[in-house]
């Protein structure tokens, strides 16, 4: 039954089928087949997975993002970023990071990021000279920051699966977060030493601390959140709903929100959180399936069979986690493969909120590697510069990215001091 499910699921992917459609339609057939007296799982597992209050921070969260990037604060955090950094080789690579490690306390969206940032910094870098691979592979890479750096729509749902406290995931991410960036820009610079690439000009302090006043309502953000939700003064949900307010506040502030804008932010919003839903729901189905037939158990025999070392069985699993992330979206592997991976790192020992950092990377490396490579499709698509364009590039900045995860891996502070110092 689990070789047929799997082997129905590959199948449909690669004919071109939608994720979604692929994981419903494998379960369906597979329950069909062996047991059809089971078919009231699926309506029920659609629902059941979705009855969650944590989940309601999604869409508010998506929210937040959205009005706070139409409220004026994308230009403001560009003019922030170059300001600190633009006079480094490579200066416009550097802005770009930079714009999505702030963008990221603000939206926990990498798609969201991607989508804003590539609008207006591709064509930016383009105009001064950079080549399109260099412009698309910086744009898409740094996005991925978006769901490490909290708040992060992500790492709520992989609260949602394990029960981890969301606080401390949201801090965790903190020092990865800002790993990713720096390995980001140190790519960057060897491209800007090795192709020409110029630099801006330095900025005086007095510049820095007028562009850092304007952009200060909206770096208070992630501030607020995370103090609310460690400080128990709110939960994750209604952390988001005090999001959506305090992005409102800041747009009216800025004085660049208007109702037709605030209209066009709502349908968006509730497309893509029908999109995130949609993906969790059908795969808490093939996960309901994978579980019956006892596919967590057979992994841990496997696994454990190897070694007994958990960093051993770590490495594995990255491994594993790197190869899914080039053919599964991200989200939908979260979804999968968390419920089955999750007991085995706590049977092993091994820190849950340290894995849960690695699980992030690893997805984050897959969201920019082809074929799927989700935000290296929404960065090419927002900017028209077709995917063969970017080259090898994107690989480049990927296997920085798989640096950073593998000192995650090995180095249980560089994700477990920040929770532990703030939340003992």
């Amino acid at each position: 039954m689990l070789v047929l499910l799997l082997i129905q699921f590959l199948l449909l992917m690669v004919i071109g089928l939608p994720i979604v459609f692929a994981m419903i339609l494998s379960s369906l057939s597979v329950l069909t087949i062996s047991s059809p007296s089971f078919l009231f799982v699926i309506p029920q597992r659609l629902l059941f997975s979705l009855d969650s209050y944590s989940l309601l921070a999604v869409p508010l969260f998506l929210l937040a993002g959205e009005v706070m990037n139409i409220g004026g604060i994308t230009r403001r955090i560009i003019v922030f970023a170059d300001s600190l950094v633009g006079h480094i080789k490579g200066g416009m690579c550097h802005v770009n990071i930079v714009i999505s490690m702030v963008f990221a306390g603000v939206s926990g969206s990498s798609t969201a990021d991607a989508a804003a940032v590539s609008s207006v910094m591709v064509p930016a870098m383009l105009e001064q000279g950079y080549d399109e691979d260099i412009a698309v592979s910086v744009t898409a890479a740094s996005s991925t920051i978006g769901p490490i750096i909290p708040p992060s729509i992500p790492l709520i749902i992989y609260s949602s699966i394990t029960g981890l406290s969301i606080g401390r995931l949201f801090l965790a991410g903190i020092i990865p977060g800002i790993l990713f960036g720096l390995s980001m820009m140190v790519v960057s610079y060897i491209y800007a030493i090795k192709r020409g690439y110029p630099s801006g000009r330095r900025r005086t302090l007095k510049e820095i601390s007028k562009n850092l006043v304007s952009v200060l309502p909206a770096l208070a953000a992630p501030l607020v959140i995370l103090i609310g939700i460690v400080g128990g003064i709110f939960t994750a949900t209604e952390a988001g709903g005090v999001a959506v307010l305090y992005s409102l506040i800041v747009g009216l502030f800025y004085g660049e929100l208007s109702l037709e804008k605030l209209r066009q932010v709502l349908i968006k919003t509730g497309k893509n959180t029908a999109i995130i839903l949609i993906i969790i729901a059908a795969s808490s189905v093939l996960g309901w399936i994978l579980a019956v037939n006892q596919f967590p158990v057979m992994l841990t025999d496997f696994l454990t069979g190897i070694s007994s070392n958990a960093h051993v069985i770590v490495f594995i699993i990255i491994a594993i986690l790197l190869i899914v992330g080039l053919f599964i979206e991200g989200l939908a592997a979260m979804t999968i493969l968390v419920p089955v991976l999750a007991p085995i790192i706590v049977l092993l020992g091994y820190d849950p909120i340290q894995f849960a950092m690695v699980f992030l990377l690893c997805m984050s490396i897959g969201a920019i590697t082809p074929p799927v490579g989700l935000l290296l499709f929404v960065t090419c698509g927002v900017t028209n510069i077709p995917l063969k364009n970017v080259k090898h590039t994107i690989w480049v900045f990927a296997l920085g990215m798989l640096v950073i995860t593998i000192m995650i891996a090995l180095f249980p502070p560089l994700s477990t001091f920040v929770p532990t110092f703030f939340m003992k």
